[in-house]
């Protein structure tokens, strides 16, 4: 009950456009009680040059140094491992569609050869100044990318298909296809798994017939525009043109589904 409350209070917030206004204030605060634990990172980190306080927390809802250095190099190494599980190319070629401030993809082996595409300029600019052995490029909010059919032997999106429409979850897959190579890798997280409360009744109902889920009301793209994914929608729509090559394991409180690209005729 205390969940469904605390849903009806932020879907209230979000018709009336107060959601930007809340997200400026939890800022503030983690801002200042992420402070003295920053500080302490940088003593012992000296060469790291910190991303931008403001767009870490829009992306990734924190301000801690230490934990997009830690989460990042995770994340890095589970989906390597993933890559060369599935994947017999020596040095593949990789993209990280939404890479945000790189903090997945600067930690990828250096034997791949890494592109990251993010929507959010300022974040392409920080990356590229400060992220060498990657290509960073900018993307608009539908498709296409900057990058020539059947540019990559495995793709990876996570937390991103999470905050687009339902036209867009057609576009992009639809572009995904398009920049793998026949039997590329694809890796995407997905809201699969609501946790109680978490959606509305009348969502709820929605999830549980295998519908996509969109709670819009604020710039598409952002932490706060949400989609939730049920299990049936992902195999039988958005990835049907797609092999899943295991079954979805949590990754970081979402769900990763690893397919591979079926190789048309």
């Amino acid at each position: 009950m205390k969940s469904t409350t605390k849903q009806r209070l932020v879907a209230t917030a979000r018709m009336v456009h107060l959601l930007p206004l809340l997200d400026a204030a939890r800022f503030m605060r983690t801002k200042w009680q992420s402070a003295e634990e920053n500080r302490r990172f940088m003593e012992a980190h000296p060469d790291f040059t910190p991303p931008p306080l403001w767009w870490m927390h829009d992306m990734y809802r924190h301000t801690s140094f230490d934990q997009y250095w830690r989460t990042g190099k995770n994340t890095a190494e589970a989906i390597a491992g993933k890559i060369n599980a599935y994947s017999s190319i020596d040095r593949p070629r990789v993209a990280d569609w939404g890479c945000g401030l790189a903090r997945i993809i600067r930690h990828l082996p250096e034997k791949y050869q890494r592109t990251g595409f993010d929507y959010n300029a300022a974040a392409i600019g920080w990356n590229a100044e400060h992220i060498a052995g990657v290509k960073f490029r900018k993307n608009t909010l539908m498709p296409p990318l900057s990058a020539p059919n059947e540019a990559f032997d495995a793709l990876y999106a996570l937390s991103v298909f999470t905050h687009l429409s339902a036209e867009a979850h057609v576009a992009w897959i639809a572009e995904i296809e398009r920049v793998l190579a026949p039997g590329g890798i694809f890796l995407g997280a997905f809201h699969m798994h609501p946790e109680p409360g978490q959606l509305l009744p009348g969502e709820q109902a929605r999830f549980d017939a295998g519908e996509l889920v969109v709670r819009g009301g604020v710039k598409e793209g952002s932490r706060t525009y949400t989609a939730h994914h049920p299990e049936s929608y992902l195999r039988d729509k958005l990835l049907r043109n797609f092999e899943l090559l295991e079954e979805p394991s949590a990754l970081f409180g979402q769900t990763l589904l690893v397919a591979r690209k079926r190789v048309s005729g």
